[in-house]
């Protein structure tokens, strides 16, 4: 951004130049010398007129558009009236405007006229290029805050049943996981918020989580979860796992009589964030639908991490599940 003080030698020497030019010119009956002092006399008043109003001493309603209309068509009007002039001088009489019968002042302005109509074209294929771009961010924000206020009910309305189920079974344990969901609870309405938390948040959200799933289940399961990270505090966006973690509980633990196990796995390194989750369930009960969480979770990441900047593989072997989550760095 050019600031006042920038314009203001920009605008100075310009004047000098042509003011030199002006003067320096021998032929009284050329117009050219008229021409350049009106230059000068514009110059200046644009430099007068640019402090008042940034200054705020004048005040206009104009909008920005008007006045670069403005300012373009009498840049572009001013230049065409310079070629003019300058044609008029004599091109067979050498001077200091003629240089091997070539009147260059015309070739000056001529140059001038197409670096002003070409950064025009530019400029305006530009502020389009940048407002498109300006349309598809808003556009995605508005999206991703619309996939977490789904994200977030449909996740409560789950872990207020588990909880419920808890109270009745055992009122002291449930007071401790009352903590837990309240724990919870804030990190999702106010760091869900956010457009990053650390690494080590999330870590302790999903193990929360995961007490309180285990909590309510008269059954023995096999749950495991390692977390092997290098930075505590890298950033990642939030509730990003939730919904594989928590579509295994509901279509494989929940499902299953005995013998259930759900083996997590998050690896952090200098490249990418691994997220590996496998689970067995009952294929009798088994139901192919993906659900809206997933579904959501592919909408996040294509947001998050656009142009191959993640990968979500999912398979199904053997009756056990695997889902691995890979996000890229770069």
């Amino acid at each position: 951004m050019m600031t006042l003080k920038k314009r203001f030698y920009i605008t100075s020497i310009l004047s000098v130049i042509l003011a030199t030019l002006s003067w320096g010119y021998k032929d009284a009956n050329s117009e050219l010398p008229t021409f350049l002092n009106i230059l000068v006399g514009i110059v200046i008043s644009y430099m007068l007129l640019f402090y008042l109003f940034k200054t705020g001493k004048l005040k206009t309603n104009w909008t920005s558009s008007i006045i670069k209309i403005i300012v373009y068509i009498s840049g572009i009007s001013l230049l065409i009236f310079g070629i003019n002039m300058a044609n008029r001088i004599d091109d067979d009489q050498e001077s200091f405007w003629v240089v091997n019968h070539n009147i260059w002042l015309t070739d000056l302005f001529g140059i001038l006229l197409a670096l002003l109509i070409f950064y025009i074209i530019f400029s305006w294929a530009f502020e389009q290029w940048t407002k498109i771009q300006t349309l598809k961010n808003d556009k995605a924000k508005a999206e991703l805050e619309l996939l977490k206020t789904q994200i977030n009910p449909h996740f409560f309305f789950n872990t207020l049943n588990n909880l419920y189920s808890l109270i009745k079974k055992d009122p002291d344990t449930a007071q401790e996981y009352v903590l837990k969901l309240s724990d919870m609870m804030r990190f999702t309405i106010y760091d869900g918020k956010e457009e990053t938390v650390p690494l080590e948040e999330e870590i302790k959200y999903l193990t929360n989580f995961i007490e309180l799933q285990t909590a309510r289940y008269h059954k023995v399961i096999d749950i495991d979860f390692k977390h092997r990270i290098s930075n505590k505090d890298y950033p990642i966006p939030p509730l990003l796992f939730i919904i594989l973690l928590e579509n295994s509980f509901k279509h494989g633990v929940e499902k299953l009589i005995n013998q259930s196990f759900i083996h997590i796995e998050l690896q952090e390194n200098d490249t990418q964030i691994l997220f590996t989750i496998k689970n067995n369930y009952d294929p009798d009960t088994h139901i192919k639908s993906e659900g809206i969480g997933l579904e959501n979770l592919q909408d996040r990441l294509n947001l998050l991490y656009p142009n191959g900047r993640h990968k979500l593989t999912i398979s199904n072997q053997n009756q056990v599940y695997f889902v691995t989550l890979e996000l890229y760095k770069s």
